[in-house]
């Protein structure tokens, strides 16, 4: 967690002197042998040489990602390498736990990897990752966990890489394309396409929409679709409205659902996010699937590649026959390579 002392020159004085008077610490005493450990941070010598030997590590593993991106990039360039471009390639690796009413503990770790080869011709993007959420609900991406994800063997399974490419469509258009095949025997290939449009209206209002394709060999298509309207309120409030509607081919239905949200910004290193929101699903009829109001806390915890989150939730679902299902949400996200974007 990141610790921010503030003291003040008359209360750090109080403390010198308060030091000086004080007789009743001996040579050996553990306070004493603690400060003299301790550096100009505050913390103990072994905590800051412990931190900065994680430090080294990530940032090795770093040096890794980029120069493996960069040596595709320029191989694939050949002599058309243009030393202005910046590569914003990155590993981005995520520990997430849950706790729910019944006790049960949720586990799962992530890794997603963009290799972007800005040199390319068409400025491709090489991609991985373990564990991709293109076919679970709504619901069960909302929670943030993939059913059994946890499992080593079900990483192996669902694991996938593919090569991408962005394009850009026009004024406020974006689209991206997507090749490539899950890591296992026998192939899975597949193809995703997604395409962005941002515009604002009126004074300050800004909407975006969002329509994502994707087709598995073994799992069929889906059509995901959303729209969000965005309006600041103040300095540090916004609102949201967020819509969405996604088909799956192997549960012939579609998935609905509408949220309200607040973002709250607290410092350059905190911002929360406070939800309402309504699920529903359209087999056998329309009807409600859920309700729930959610607070998501998301904090930076050092430089501009280490990050945590906490989701406390209260879900109200059909299959518990409306009653109060409480939650809480751990998340631990950590980047390799370029700090991330936006």
């Amino acid at each position: 967690m990141l610790l921010v002392w503030c003291v003040s020159e008359a209360s750090q004085a109080e403390r010198d002197d308060s030091r000086n008077s004080d007789q009743s610490v001996t040579p050996s005493s553990p306070l004493q042998s603690d400060a003299a450990e301790a550096d100009d941070s505050g913390f103990p010598r072994w905590i800051m040489t412990s931190g900065n030997w994680l430090e080294l590590q990530r940032d090795s593993f770093s040096d890794t990602v980029m120069e493996s991106a960069m040596g595709v990039d320029a191989y694939l360039a050949r002599d058309n390498i243009d030393e202005s471009l910046v590569n914003q390639s990155h590993v981005k690796f995520q520990i997430r736990q849950r706790f729910s009413k019944s006790g049960q503990l949720d586990f799962e770790t992530k890794f997603k990897a963009r290799l972007r080869l800005p040199n390319s011709k068409r400025r491709l993007k090489l991609t991985f990752e373990s564990n991709p959420d293109d076919f679970n609900t709504i619901s069960d991406r909302r929670l943030g966990l993939t059913p059994g994800a946890s499992s080593p063997r079900n990483v192996e399974e669902t694991a996938v890489a593919g090569i991408s490419l962005e394009k850009y469509l026009g004024e406020n258009w974006d689209s991206s394309y997507n090749l490539g095949m899950k890591l296992r025997l026998p192939l899975d290939p597949y193809v995703r396409a997604h395409w962005t449009h941002t515009s604002s209206f009126g004074d300050q209002w800004k909407r975006r929409f969002l329509q994502r394709f994707s087709y598995f060999h073994t799992e069929g298509w889906k059509s995901d679709s959303n729209f969000d309207l965005y309006r600041p309120l103040d300095d540090n409030f916004m609102f949201q409205s967020s819509s969405g509607a996604q088909y799956l081919d192997k549960e012939d239905g579609w998935d609905l659902y509408q949220s309200l949200s607040i973002h709250q910004r607290i410092s350059i290193d905190t911002a929360f996010e406070h939800q309402i929101g309504v699920s529903a699903i359209s087999r056998p009829s329309l009807r409600t699937s859920g309700y729930w109001v959610r607070t998501e806390l998301r904090h930076r915890l050092y430089k501009d590649w280490l990050f945590g989150k906490l989701v406390p939730e209260l879900f109200f679902g059909r299959d518990d026959n409306f009653d109060l299902v409480p939650s809480l949400l751990f998340e631990l996200e950590v980047y390799f390579g370029a700090t991330p974007e936006g």
